[in-house]
């Protein structure tokens, strides 16, 4: 695994870019299985849970884990009132990520992940297989943004971040 983290501030919002390389460099090839419970996850303070007011929204416009649990999307932001003031989390899916638009393991209870392989569960099909193969000498690379933002997703404008994600 090769990985590199950067942080920085663009205006008002502050980034987190993460770029992970998976690599299949023990002389096989190496399989990423099919599980809800995978890649890159945060969980939120408790103000970000959705019974306590806080607003879930993917790219597709939906809103509310109900809706968008399982989904693909582009991007998810979660978005709240903490000490008065509105601010907002949003996690961004690169579009060269295999899978692209991911799906996301977006739940109420103030925990987000993006997630290419988990779809037997987000279909409720047990014969679906989400998993992937990296051949050997093989590598697999993932890329994603999270954005900490003052207000919500449009005021934030994360579909105008999520496209200059590049």
């Amino acid at each position: 695994i090769v990985e590199s983290i950067t942080f920085s501030r663009q205006g008002a919002n502050h980034i987190v870019d993460l770029h992970v390389t998976l690599r299949a460099d023990q002389g096989v090839p190496l399989k990423m299985g099919d599980t809800e419970e995978c890649c890159l996850g945060l969980r939120f303070a408790d103000e970000f849970r959705q019974d306590r007011g806080a607003t879930l929204l993917n790219s597709d416009g939906l809103a509310t884990t109900e809706k968008i649990w399982g989904k693909s999307a582009k991007w998810v932001d979660y978005s709240t009132t903490l000490k008065g003031h509105k601010a907002g989390v949003a996690i961004l899916d690169h579009a060269k990520n295999p899978k692209h638009p991911t799906y996301w393991h977006a739940r109420g209870y103030a925990f987000c992940a993006a997630n290419p392989f988990g779809e037997h569960d987000f279909f409720n099909d047990k014969s679906r297989d989400g998993s992937m193969t990296i051949p050997k000498d093989g590598k697999l690379e993932f890329r994603y943004r999270v954005v900490i933002h003052p207000g919500d997703a449009k005021d934030a404008k994360v579909e105008e971040l999520s496209a200059a994600f590049k």
